[in-house]
């Protein structure tokens, strides 16, 4: 699996994975992962694209943080220069939805 290394606005470096975790917090978007896989195809187009990059930054950066955060939280710790990275990296590793739909040992709740 491959990793990012990010340093967040705190100063605290942070390895980003995309997880099972990551696809839990992903799933919260409405219409689920499904509907923000097809709504990443058009994340620049429209204007849906910071709504989709914002959940994309929360999803990523709370599933790999040490403390729980908010969607507020884990979105303002980003530095602007970072998100091209972050999207970039999050779409490289984004499973197919059916891969993910396959799999059946998840994690059953957040930390």
């Amino acid at each position: 699996m491959k990793q990012l290394e990010i340093e967040l606005r705190n100063g605290e470096n942070l390895i980003l994975e995309v997880t099972p975790l990551f696809l839990e917090y992903a799933e919260d978007y409405e219409g689920g992962i499904k509907k923000l896989q097809e709504d990443m195809k058009v994340l620049e187009e429209d204007s849906k694209g910071i709504r989709v990059m914002n959940h994309l930054l929360y999803a990523i950066v709370a599933s790999n943080h040490k403390e729980e955060l908010s969607y507020g939280e884990a979105v303002r710790l980003v530095k602007i220069e970072d998100i091209a990275r972050i999207v970039g990296f999050i779409n490289e590793e984004l499973p197919e939805v059916s891969e993910v739909a396959s799999k059946q040992n998840r994690i059953k709740h957040r930390r």
